[in-house]
């Protein structure tokens, strides 16, 4: 296939969530859904690096730590509630999820490999 040059690169790909299962200590429940992600290009995400960087207090940086995610992240599939109803994304509810570290470290390991899928396949 030859090479093709787009001003935007949107693509799905799978997350898996390791979450801690609530009645067997020590266990975890793998779960998984697909993200839609948008190609964020080298000068977009160093220029926000910057800005997180500029900021000038370890809370404010702390606040805006997911955001390069929050703005890769157009939508997703298969997400459900205790009741098994689908959950529309919206960059809330993004961010909700992000707030617990088992679904952030999933995502965040799945975005990385979209960006090397390389590694991925090699199981790196």
């Amino acid at each position: 296939m030859k090479f093709k040059i787009i001003d935007e690169h949107i693509y799905w790909w799978p997350v898996e969530v390791q979450i801690p299962e609530p009645d067997k200590p020590g266990k975890t429940v793998t779960q998984s859904f697909t993200m839609q992600f948008k190609a964020l290009g080298a000068d977009a995400g160093m220029a926000l690096l910057k800005e997180i960087e500029a900021l000038a207090t370890p809370e404010e940086r702390q606040a805006r730590q997911h955001d390069e995610l929050v703005r890769v992240c157009q939508n997703w599939r298969d997400v459900t509630d205790e009741k098994g109803e689908e959950v529309p994304f919206s960059a809330e509810a993004l961010k909700a999820c992000l707030q617990f570290s088992w679904f952030s470290r999933g995502l965040y390991k799945a975005y990385w490999r979209s960006l090397a899928p390389d590694e991925a396949r090699k199981g790196n």
